[in-house]
């Protein structure tokens, strides 16, 4: 197997037990709810990428990121790739504005759940909360479904860069 596109960051804003999430303007995932994240830029780690995807989105600027692991995919709506996961603690003011969408705090319960949030979030999600070890999702899509998906340990070749972010291997 070929290592994966690995051309994104995502990222979960975390307060108590909300999250903010955005209402994509844009594919993939239009009109549905995701974290905030965006595209690596040439020659940047995937922590700065967060790091500057949640500033340009939400106007927030982290001050440590925690590494949840890598999401990757096939058969989607986007060439097979991939994206970096990460969560941070948000401040207690409001998030800035995005041409992105819209951004709003839901409840835990309603993200993990909620058939207007993008799907594979329910996979994944909960263990953002469960502090769980780093892990690799892989999903495999059939005509906007997900017809399966693997769990595993990060692979080894997975590097996130940065001073900011901890991974608890």
């Amino acid at each position: 197997m070929s290592l994966p596109d690995m051309r994104y960051t995502l990222c979960f804003l975390t307060r108590g037990d909300e999250i903010l999430m955005l209402k994509r303007n844009n594919a993939p995932n239009r009109g549905l709810w995701n974290g905030v994240g965006g595209k690596l830029a040439p020659g940047e780690t995937p922590v700065d990428s967060c790091l500057r995807e949640v500033e340009e989105e939400t106007g927030y600027r982290p001050q440590s990121l925690r590494f949840h692991g890598i999401l990757t995919w096939e058969g989607y709506e986007t060439d097979p790739g991939g994206l970096y996961i990460f969560s941070a603690p948000a401040p207690d003011a409001d998030p800035g504005t995005t041409g992105e969408g819209e951004l709003r705090w839901h409840p835990k319960e309603w993200v993990f759940s909620s058939p207007e949030v993008v799907d594979n979030i329910h996979f994944f999600g909960p263990a953002i909360y469960r502090n769980a070890a780093p892990r690799w999702w892989h999903f495999h899509y059939a005509d906007g479904r997900i017809v399966s998906h693997e769990e595993k340990p990060p692979p080894a070749w997975v590097r996130i860069g940065g001073r900011r972010a901890c991974c608890d291997r």
